[in-house]
């Protein structure tokens, strides 16, 4: 056996072993969800106190990184930077590092059994290779996680310490690794919008799936458009008017309707998991044969749906609190 046949070996009999801990890893992450969201919170305390102290001017992009370097040394640090408009020609973000040794701890039983294992290959797999297949599993992970995240930064604005930090109209969240793959799990362009930018968007769809993943319309006022089969991933409407805009077959989920008129809209046999409709005004839409499993309505807006009994099980209905 040659060392790259027995490395293909290696890493196929492992495969099992390692789709099992990353399903572990889920769950634990889930299970740590309310700790995470303590230490986000201290870390936007410290990001706000970093911008105040410096002076910074506002923040367009914030730029979660895991650092390979510590996985090397069995240890799990994120490194936030704050950047101004500038992003990386910013030469003085605001920097800091946290631990996610509380989440990532779970999958080191894996690294063990992989050195472990690799005796039987007689030195053909050797430990560089176990580290190898172990950063892979960390930062598939750290994707699942930038998953879960998107859900946890949704309110994100409502934290009292990121309200306060100085941000442009338009900013983004970045999850990934130091200056290579990220995935933006949270942004805000309120800058608006007209139907042509969203024509032109859908039109680019038909060839670019992910043309209008985790996309924000602002203030931006549709009618009679055509929107099928398309994902909207995380997508967010805000402000916005919406009139026989058709979005059946459509994924839109995790896609968010903030105080939006949604009127004679189509959404037959489209995804709308864990889709939030908050503050929007509902006239004669079309949600039928649509998944809405965790779709979140107020309770004045269920009133104004006309859904399934097999919809209405699986939807989330919460009552409006009046400001103070």
């Amino acid at each position: 056996m040659t060392r790259n046949e027995a490395l293909e070996q290696f890493r196929e009999n492992e495969k099992k072993a390692m789709d099992q801990i990353k399903a572990e890893f889920w769950n634990h992450a889930q299970e740590q969800a309310e700790t995470l969201s303590a230490v986000l919170k201290q870390v936007f305390c410290g990001v706000r106190k970093g911008a105040e102290e410096s002076e910074k001017e506002k923040i367009m992009f914030m730029y979660f990184s895991l650092l390979r370097t510590d996985v090397l040394n069995q240890s799990y640090h994120v490194l936030v930077q704050a950047f101004d408009a500038r992003w990386y020609m910013d030469t003085e973000p605001v920097c800091l590092t946290f631990s996610l040794d509380f989440l990532f701890r779970v999958l080191q039983p894996f690294r063990d059994q992989c050195r472990e294992n690799i005796r039987k290959y007689m030195g053909k797999v050797n430990q560089y290779d176990v580290e190898n297949l172990y950063q892979d599993l960390v930062m598939e992970c750290n994707s699942m996680l930038a998953a879960q995240l998107r859900f946890m930064f949704r309110d994100v604005e409502q934290n009292k310490d990121f309200s306060e930090i100085p941000k442009e109209e338009s900013w983004s969240i970045r999850w990934g690794e130091y200056r290579d793959n990220s995935e933006v799990i949270a942004s805000v362009d309120r800058i608006p919008k007209d139907q042509k930018e969203w024509e032109r968007s859908v039109q680019k769809a038909a060839s670019q799936e992910d043309e209008m993943i985790s996309g924000y319309w602002y203030k931006t006022n549709l009618k009679d458009s055509i929107c099928r089969n398309q994902c909207l991933y995380f997508t967010v409407f805000e402000d916005c008017s919406l009139k026989y805009v058709v979005f059946d077959g459509s994924n839109l989920t995790g896609v968010r309707f903030k105080n939006c008129l949604l009127e004679e809209c189509s959404f037959k046999g489209a995804v709308l998991r864990q889709a939030d409709f908050e503050g929007c005004i509902l006239k004669d839409n079309n949600f039928d044969g649509a998944d809405m499993t965790h779709t979140s309505f107020t309770e004045k807006e269920v009133l104004e749906i006309d859904i399934s009994p097999e919809q209405a099980e699986v939807i989330i209905t919460w009552q409006e609190v009046a400001p103070k």
